[in-house]
């Protein structure tokens, strides 16, 4: 069986230069994005402090001077607390690409016949199985 413990493993820092970085581009003469942060409960605000603090040890985040400014938030999702980042305001104001997107009844066809459905959760590795 071959092992895959580096595909499931968590990030431990950003990845390294590509040959082609990927790059957001915004509308022309936009200023930036500057989302004023939410307020929460005391008992998230240690919360999400204490996350960004792994997610700067770790290396996944890093600290930055960038005048884009987008809240954070905690979503709870089935049984865990998921850290978010909202960025619709930034969404709004950037190029979209132009390729077209299939609709739901061509993917519907492309799984014509298919008996089995997996779905696959890398950060929480659980794998479940789903009949169709």
């Amino acid at each position: 069986m071959l092992n895959f413990t580096k595909v499931f493993s968590r990030p431990s820092a950003l990845p390294s230069a590509r040959i082609i970085d990927h790059r957001i581009s915004l509308l022309p003469g936009i200023a930036p994005v500057n989302v004023h942060p939410y307020r929460y409960p005391h008992f998230q605000k240690n919360k999400i402090k204490r996350l960004v603090s792994e997610m700067l040890t770790n290396g996944v985040i890093r600290l930055s001077t960038s005048h884009f400014l987008s809240p954070v938030l905690l979503v709870k999702k089935r049984r865990i607390v998921a850290f978010c980042v909202y960025y619709r305001p930034l969404n709004a104001i950037t190029v979209k690409d132009r390729f077209p997107i299939p609709t739901v009844d061509e993917l519907l066809d492309e799984l014509f016949g298919t008996r089995f459905f997996f779905k696959l959760d890398l950060n929480s590795r659980l794998l479940s199985e789903v009949r169709g």
